[in-house]
């Protein structure tokens, strides 16, 4: 099997005729901050949505939606009635 080593980079440095290692770009640590306070914030907007829905769907919330509309049925009704 062959092994290949991995060649150095060189950057010439225009006028100066200079050579310098090229430096590999690393990545800041503030990047890895940034990703962990999105997930946060991601999981945070879910919670509350899933909290939404279902106290929106819960069987109290639907009884007095129920009511309320009942409710103003029968003004209606009261309304027209006693015109």
């Amino acid at each position: 099997m062959k092994q290949t080593k991995q060649q150095r980079t060189s950057k010439v440095v225009p006028f100066t005729g200079e050579f310098y290692p090229e430096i590999p770009e690393t990545t800041p640590a503030g990047n890895n901050i940034a990703f962990f306070l999105v997930i946060v914030a991601a999981a945070l907007i879910a919670g509350l949505s899933i909290g939404a829905i279902s106290t929106y769907q819960s069987a109290d919330q639907v009884q007095l939606r129920q009511m309320k509309a009942q409710s103003q049925q029968l003004e209606k009704v009261k309304n027209q009635v006693c015109r």
